[in-house]
């Protein structure tokens, strides 16, 4: 079943006094790209959660954003002094230069980026890890679950528009079998009305008839659309990622519709081709949604 590259998951893991949330975003994209935010003292850890992803999507614009909060007194985080000092002698130093009057207070220094630093042990890194991960893991499954929903709803919808698509192409099939009868018969009446019954030659009146008859023959087009609907919709039942797949048999539709189209004499086939590319192009658009 498919898959769709939109979707968002949450993963919430509290343990040991840590409380990790992982908030995964997933849009369209060609390729996988993966972005992550999360304490600056845990970047360390991304490598590892990059992989994680990669393991279990193939495609779409992933942003991942990681809070952390320690719930309980005991912490292996500690205050940046060095980094304090230094902001705090550069305000200094600036507000004495241009005279200006600034106080900071403990809640400005509590903004300040990359504020804290880690003092953990081997074990504590580890756990730290281990829950950051976990949060990971369970934002992802959610983030699959409404992705896998969503790809049930576009599967539905796409074996619908390729019903259509070949059910028009059934009756272009149809109508151009009688192309060649018609033209027959008016090319035969525009003759006797210029030069009378009967006075023309019966080959030559052939060569022109089977002339026209291969020039507006479809039938090799509607079959080989037909064979690529059919591709489509067998592609839907796929384990793996398909949606280039899917765009690239989309583009053979395509094809085959504007060679039927510019093929055909026939003002109602050339009616039915507008509406296969109208349902073509409305499928082409969700496509871009499908991993």
């Amino acid at each position: 079943m498919i898959s769709s590259m939109t979707g968002f998951g949450r993963g919430e893991i509290e343990r040991s006094g840590y409380k990790a949330v992982f908030e995964v975003t997933s849009l369209n994209s060609r390729f996988l790209e993966i972005s992550f935010r999360s304490p600056r003292w845990m970047t360390a850890y991304e490598p590892a959660w990059r992989t994680l992803v990669s393991e279990r999507l193939s495609r779409g614009k992933i942003s991942a954003q990681l809070t952390w909060e320690k719930t309980s007194v005991d912490s292996s985080l500690r205050i940046n002094d060095s980094l304090v000092d230094w902001y705090v002698e550069t305000l200094k130093r600036v507000a004495t230069r241009h005279e200006l009057q600034s106080t900071l207070s403990i809640g400005d220094i509590l903004a300040l980026p990359d504020l804290w630093v880690t003092s953990a042990t081997g074990d504590e890194s580890s756990e730290i890890e281990g829950i950051a991960q976990e949060a990971l893991v369970l934002a992802l499954d959610r983030l699959q679950e409404l992705r896998a929903a969503e790809g049930a709803k576009l599967t539905a919808t796409f074996r619908d528009q390729m019903q259509r698509i070949r059910d028009t192409g059934a009756k272009a099939r149809g109508l151009a079998a009688g192309q060649v009868d018609q033209y027959r018969a008016k090319l035969i009446k525009r003759i006797e009305e210029l030069f009378g019954a009967g006075n023309y030659d019966m080959q030559r009146l052939a060569q022109e008839v089977a002339y026209v008859a291969d020039r507006t023959d479809v039938t090799e087009e509607c079959d080989r659309l037909d064979i690529h609907c059919r591709h489509f919709t067998d592609a839907l039942n796929a384990k793996e990622p398909v949606g280039r797949r899917l765009n690239f048999l989309l583009q053979e539709m395509n094809r085959e519709i504007n060679t039927l189209g510019s093929k055909s004499q026939d003002l109602g086939i050339s009616a039915l081709v507008v509406d296969m590319k109208e349902e073509l192009e409305k499928i082409r658009e969700q496509v871009q949604n499908v991993e």
